[in-house]
């Protein structure tokens, strides 16, 4: 029997393809199980066993007693070539609406050439197994130029299917007839985005992720790993938990972690980055108007495919981490995809000329006098502690307070929504699509701290002495090794004794903190310009 051709083991720089013959010289005797968990087929991210070799030369293959049966390489046979076409791509999921006891769910629909189709096209997402649930939309909900994620509930399914009525079989290239959604066992999101992870795809170190599972996670204590609960939530008959997850440290525990989900820690996640000439980038878009891209390829890739078919070209062959490549666009819409056994970043390139303008994203906030509030850092709360919020597009209000979610409020188009209860170390965001478009963060302004070497001092200080004393103690931030100028700053403020005190404890010590450095040079050089 041909041995599996795709087969990984961990190293301490991640998970590294290996052949049974190398197997073979690191564990010389016996045959190693799937249960040891040495071994990992990276098309369907299952452990392998490898054979003793009493009967025939030693040889990867899968375990009888997998959980799945679905991998490449059973079906088709050892050797099998990674491929994949545009029916592979996965639309993109995200969780939203996340509270306190609750989450939703939306599908992205990339764009397509919609616009010229019939009016009375709509588009039928249904959940598979679900019989009496379906989210229909029509022509009108959908977004010509850019994604439109659109609601699909709050119940969480394994598949859907994707119709459409007064439609063109050609869509099926941009939005594929099966959607993969959330796996019972465990579904990885990015926490920022909401966005679902694909299958093998990668995760970084100290990056948050949301997991979502049904029942409860048993393997709570894992080197390296912070695991927190922060939703349970019963639909229907089940119970689903959302943890908030992520790694401080590349190891094998927290790889093994993650692998349980799918998907692969790295400190090379892999991206596509277009580069020239002039183009226009927004969600699994680039617009551009040339025959010919440049594309940025990075982190552990296996495949760079296109579809339809053109050609690609490598451009460096001398860097193993970026890859440099030029895309022939020969038609206007060309789908670019990078990936290991499955795509896991794609884009399409859109030809088409690039002077179009497009309305930005607007927002009035007021309070309940009509005064308008600027965005930014303020330590003075509104009147009656409420704020009115407006925008042109539908969107969120995500108020939070020291960094954690405590509420979020739905924006719809040219409605004013009330906003109350405000209060200092709370902040809010304006959200329109993944763009946060307006932010405020109340906080109570802190008394200013004297320090000991002022309030300690022998006699008075000038009002001008204190002054410099405040400016050059009262700071944050990064210290610095401590410059050789200062001695002449020494020389040069000796009619500020205090100050040249406190110089002398730095050189003393060695460091100075920046900012402090900074605010001693303006002082320096503004009594020199004075003299």
């Amino acid at each position: 029997m041909a041995s599996l051709t795709h087969v990984c083991m961990w190293s301490e720089n991640g998970w590294k393809r290996i052949t049974a013959e190398q197997a073979s010289r690191l564990h010389p005797g016996g045959t190693v199980s799937a249960h040891s968990g040495l071994f990992m087929c990276e098309l369907c991210g299952q452990y392998v066993l490898l054979t003793d070799g009493a009967i025939k030369k030693r040889y990867f293959k899968h375990s009888r007693y997998e959980k799945s049966k679905d991998c490449p390489e059973r079906t088709f046979g050892s050797g099998y070539s990674i491929s994949y076409g545009s029916q592979e791509h996965d639309l993109p999921i995200r969780i939203t609406s996340i509270s306190a006891s609750s989450f939703s769910f939306e599908i992205g629909l990339i764009r397509a050439p919609i616009n010229f189709l019939d009016k009375d096209f709509c588009i039928e997402i249904k959940p598979k197994g679900a019989f009496d649930v379906s989210y229909v939309f029509t022509k009108e909900r959908l977004n010509y130029g850019s994604i439109t994620y659109l609601s699909i509930g709050e119940k969480p399914f394994e598949k859907y299917t994707l119709s459409f009525q007064h439609g063109n079989d050609k869509l099926h290239e941009f939005w594929p007839a099966e959607i993969k959604g959330i796996d019972p066992e465990g579904t990885l999101f990015e926490k920022v985005s909401g966005k679902k992870l694909s299958y093998d795809a990668d995760v970084e170190i100290g990056k948050e992720y949301y997991l979502l599972k049904r029942g409860y996670l048993y393997r709570k204590s894992c080197s390296n790993m912070q695991i927190q609960e922060i939703i349970q939530k019963r639909i229907e008959w089940e119970i689903w938990t959302l943890y908030v997850v992520s790694a401080s440290a590349f190891n094998e525990d927290a790889a093994r972690f993650f692998l349980d989900f799918h998907c692969r820690l790295t400190d090379r996640p892999v991206s596509l980055q277009p580069v020239w000439p002039l183009f226009v980038e927004g969600n699994y878009i680039v617009k551009h108007n040339q025959n010919s891209m440049y594309l940025l390829v990075e982190g552990n890739v296996a495949a760079v495919k296109t579809f339809p078919y053109v050609t690609i070209r490598r451009l460096n062959y001398n860097s193993s981490y970026s890859k440099l490549y030029e895309v022939f666009c020969s038609g206007r819409q060309q789908l670019i995809s990078a990936g290991r056994a499955q795509a896991l970043q794609y884009t399409y390139f859109w030809k088409e000329p690039l002077d179009q303008v497009r309305l930005c994203p607007e927002v009035s906030v007021i309070d309940i006098t009509g005064a308008e509030v600027d965005p930014g850092e303020t330590d003075i709360l509104p009147r009656n502690k409420t704020l009115r919020f407006k925008s042109t597009f539908d969107g969120e209000l995500i108020i939070s307070n020291n960094n954690h979610v405590v509420d979020k409020r739905k924006l719809s188009i040219d409605k004013y929504t009330e906003l109350d209860r405000l209060s200092y170390g709370l902040t809010v965001q304006v959200v329109i699509g993944l763009d946060v478009i307006w932010k405020i963060n109340f906080r109570k302004k802190q008394p200013i701290a004297i320090p000991d070497i002022i309030l300690n001092k022998p006699g008075k200080l000038t009002e001008e002495e204190f002054e410099i004393m405040k400016q050059i103690t009262n700071v944050s931030g990064t210290t610095i090794p401590a410059p050789h100028s200062l001695r002449n700053m020494l020389v040069g403020m000796n009619c500020y004794p205090q100050v040249c005190q406190w110089i002398r404890k730095c050189i003393k010590r060695g460091t100075i903190n920046e900012q402090s450095y900074r605010r001693l040079q303006e002082t320096y050089r503004s009594m020199n310009t004075n003299r």
